[in-house]
């Protein structure tokens, strides 16, 4: 199976692109792939015609994908812009884009103890307006996230990965059985 991941953040010291990279190895045998989302032009139903050719590519991708895993922090009580440009690129033409019945995971950090409650929330209702299929668990919300990482940003809080392994495993078998 291939699996898609999708980041809320891409600077230097983005938490969520090395919860994603440390992400990686519980997937296996599955294939997987980091989508850069920050050279995408925003959203315009006037490029959506003869979209960018950086469009076409991330469309690609994610309709080739079996999954895809969401990795946010939460601005301003919500979901990032670059990572909402996306979805809504994504998510046309709308109720029948690529993005409908697609198996969906969320996974968002802070360093509140509230781990990014809200963005969460929020892609959830998003996802949920594309008609994607939103994995139901327990939510993988990471608080003090800056306290779970070592100086090279791997994960060294084994609680944290203990719930990272659980929330994939459970992921992995939700997009199969989500399979046609």
């Amino acid at each position: 199976m291939k699996f898609i991941f999708l980041s809320g953040s891409f600077h230097s010291n983005s938490r969520s692109l090395a919860i994603l990279k440390n992400v990686e190895k519980l997937f296996g045998e599955h294939e997987t792939e980091i989508l850069m989302l920050d050279n995408l032009p925003f959203y315009s139903g006037d490029l959506n015609s003869d979209k960018p050719e950086v469009i076409k590519a991330l469309l690609m991708k994610i309709s080739a994908a079996d999954g895809l895993l969401v990795c946010s922090p939460e601005y301003n009580h919500s979901v990032p812009a670059v990572l909402k440009n996306a979805i809504d690129w994504a998510s046309r033409p709308a109720f029948a884009s690529i993005l409908k019945d697609m198996p969906v995971s969320i996974i968002t950090q802070a360093v509140s103890p509230v781990g990014g409650a809200r963005a969460q929330a929020h892609l959830k209702l998003i996802f949920d307006s594309t008609l994607s299929k939103i994995h139901v668990c327990h939510e993988m919300m990471i608080t003090q996230v800056n306290e779970i990482f070592d100086d090279e940003m791997n994960i060294s809080s084994t609680k944290i990965l203990e719930r990272l392994d659980r929330h994939v495993t459970d992921f992995i078998g939700f997009a199969e059985r989500a399979q046609p």
